[in-house]
């Protein structure tokens, strides 16, 4: 048995297995394709040393050629998705579109199927042959065409990778720069191995040492993960954030490690040179910045004096990436010039105090919701002797229960938003236990160099207590009209009553006929009146509504027997003011009336229809039936009817326009604008 090259199997199955830690380690920890475009690498980078080492391993020739072949995913393979990697890693995803990684990867493919389906296609290799009849011996494989094809295309997405991460590396601060060299010796070396085989410069026949150099990037790129973080925090950020940052910046590792700083850090006195520091070696000389880095807030105005003596803002954020903490970013802004004109403000501060004291308003300056500043009204209204009972308090003490979070929130909001917030109604409890209504607006302020809120709190209470008796009012006002439009239609009914009980004495027709007519018309009156004082608005009704009522009584009161006369009603429901209602209500009565005592013949069948609607900005009542009609010369101002008369002259009170048709049945209509309802 020969165990000769065994040695170059161990290697290569421990090395398969650390590639395999590192595909899934990259898998683990996706976040974005370049963790993807790693993760499939390391993969497929693992199978073909895997296979390379079951090639080793195996004794029979059948064997070690089943091993290559299986490798040939990885051979294929590992070359694109190194390229693609680069693109990702470069920042360069913009090109890795579906039908990019398509074409790219067309080749592969084919030379992945003509491995597999050899030697039914012997285009990959012409013919394998052993070396020696021993078992376990090597195999020499006689390249055909598209081996020469796989390896010039290898060549070309290696060389293409190494030149984008050279360009890369001219580009970046000298931090990124041993992580990008790591990468450009794992394209390196494979690509050095690969032409060691292919030239034959090891003199010993079907040995490929091509995996050797996947196993040597291994090891690379496992240093360059685990000491260089290349996978984190990635040159391309240098490219594009920090280069065109114009404030200082500086990126710190989850470490508190100094990995970047740009040309604008110069404010302060640092260079390139302190990169790769802990903080408090970046920070030694600025104690001030080292304190606001250890504590909890985000951002703060500092003043740092000595050499430098100026005014910074500066911001703290940090850097995740899927709940994995990467680092902090601290972003230093000059604002001495602003501070300069705030301070020559601070002058106008006593001014402030004097002017304040002469507002009818409690005005109060709070910093984080202490009282800092109160004006002699605040006292007043607060129920101190003096302001100095009122400084150092918390503001929420003083506020109603029901009101102390809404206004936390407001409070948070003027400091972190710095907009102006209005006025808004709350209750206080003074110092002396009252209870009072107020309205309370919230202004962003500087108060002694400080982030402030000033609080304007206006005493409403008299006022509160006024608009509680005014709806009082309105509600007894609400309720005698009530009352009065029920009295109303009660005294209309007991009208009605009386015509009905008179009538009882009455024998002739014609008088009878009169009294009816009146009853009804006092009934359509009181019903508009009943209407009103079930409704929540005392001045309009619902006319659909009554126009349904109204009909089906006087249907019902003329007509004995309702299979022989159909009434149909089409009406909208559309409120009107009481003032027009009542007019077309008695219209209404007058015409529906009509059409029910003289358009049919006693035995006849028929139709009365009504209808009510709003056209363009027209209302239209019509009453219409297929009876005998009106005579041919019938006109209305002629007419000496007391019902067309007030249908007349009740028109002429809604400036209503009448339409009369004649012919086969009889349609009125009565067509008119709302008057515009007068104020009480």
């Amino acid at each position: 048995m020969n165990y000769q090259y065994s040695s170059f199997g161990v290697l290569l199955l421990i090395s398969s297995i650390i590639l395999l830690f590192l595909s899934y380690y990259s898998y683990k920890n996706r976040s974005e394709n370049l963790h993807k475009y790693f993760s499939a690498l390391m993969f497929f980078a693992f199978i073909w040393c895997f296979t390379s080492a079951g090639e080793y391993f195996s004794l029979q020739a059948v064997y070690k050629i089943f091993w290559v072949q299986l490798g040939y995913l990885g051979v294929a393979l590992v070359p694109p998705l190194w390229f693609m990697f680069i693109l990702s890693y470069g920042g360069y995803d913009k090109y890795l579109k579906p039908y990019f990684k398509a074409a790219i990867l067309i080749i592969p493919l084919i030379i992945i199927f003509l491995a597999l389906s050899y030697p039914l296609y012997p285009l990959l290799w012409i013919r394998i042959i052993p070396v020696s009849n021993l078992p376990g011996a090597l195999l020499v494989y006689v390249p055909g065409p598209f081996f020469w094809v796989n390896i010039i295309y290898s060549f070309i997405m290696t060389l293409m990778g190494i030149i984008i991460l050279l360009q890369i590396f001219n580009s970046s601060s000298r931090l990124y720069r041993p992580q990008i060299s790591a990468l450009i010796l794992s394209g390196l070396l494979p690509l050095i191995f690969s032409l060691i085989y292919t030239t034959r410069t090891i003199p010993i026949p079907g040995l490929d040492v091509t995996p050797l150099g996947i196993v040597f990037s291994g090891f690379i790129i496992a240093i360059a993960i685990f000491k260089y973080d290349f996978l984190a925090i990635r040159p391309i950020m240098n490219q594009v954030l920090i280069k065109s940052m114009k404030n200082c910046l500086m990126v710190f590792d989850d470490k508190d490690n100094l990995i970047e700083i740009n040309n604008h850090s110069k404010l302060l006195g640092l260079g390139e040179e302190i990169v790769g520091n802990h903080y408090p070696h970046v920070f030694e000389n600025l104690p001030s910045i080292t304190a606001f880095y250890e504590n909890q807030f985000l951002e703060s105005e500092i003043f740092i004096g000595g050499t430098w003596n100026i005014w910074v803002e500066i911001e703290k954020s940090p850097i995740t990436d899927n709940g994995h903490n990467l680092g902090k970013i601290i972003i230093i802004k000059d604002i001495t010039y602003r501070k300069l004109i705030q301070n020559q403000l601070t002058d106008s501060e006593e001014r402030y105090k004097m002017l304040t004291d002469l507002s009818p308003d409690a005005v109060l300056v709070l910093i984080d919701e202490k009282i800092v500043f109160a004006n002699k009204s605040s006292c007043n209204l607060l129920g101190a002797s003096n302001s100095s009972e009122l400084i150092g308090k918390n503001i929420l003490d003083f506020l109603h229960p029901d009101f102390r979070e809404i206004s936390k929130k407001r409070l948070h909001q003027v400091y972190v938003n710095r907009k102006s917030l209005a006025f808004l109604e709350e209750k206080i409890i003074t110092l002396d236990n009252q209870n009072k209504d107020i309205e309370i607006g919230d202004v962003p302020i500087i108060y002694d160099n400080q982030p402030a809120v000033q609080m304007v709190i206006r005493d409403i209470t008299d006022r509160k207590k006024l608009e509680k008796e005014l709806n009082k009012s309105l509600e007894e006002k609400d309720l005698m009209m009530k009352e009065i439009h029920h009295r109303v239609k009660n005294n209309l009914m007991v009208i009605q009553s009386l015509l009905n009980l008179q009538s009882s004495y009455i024998q002739d027709p014609a008088v009878l006929n009169i009294f009816k007519e009146s009853q009804n018309r006092a009934k359509s009156m009181a019903l508009i009146h009943q209407k009103l004082y079930q409704s929540q608005d005392l001045k309009r009704i619902d006319f659909g509504e009554y126009c349904r009522s109204l009909s089906r009584d006087l249907f019902n009161n003329y007509i004995t027997s309702s299979d022989k006369i159909d009434l149909n009603l089409n009406v909208e429901s559309l409120m009107l003011d009481v003032n027009t209602a009542i007019p077309l209500g008695l219209i209404l009565n007058e015409l529906l009336s009509n059409s029910l005592k003289y358009a049919f013949l006693p035995d006849k069948e028929g139709n009365i229809t009504v209808e009510f609607s709003l056209k363009n900005s027209q209302y239209i009542l019509m009453v219409s039936d297929n009876g005998a009609g009106l005579p041919d010369d019938f006109d209305i101002n002629k007419s000496d009817s007391l019902g067309f008369k007030l249908i007349k002259g009740l028109s002429r009170q809604i400036d209503a326009e009448v339409l009369i048709e004649k012919g086969k049945g009889t349609k009125i209509c009565i067509i008119f604008q709302e008057k515009p309802i007068v104020p009480l």
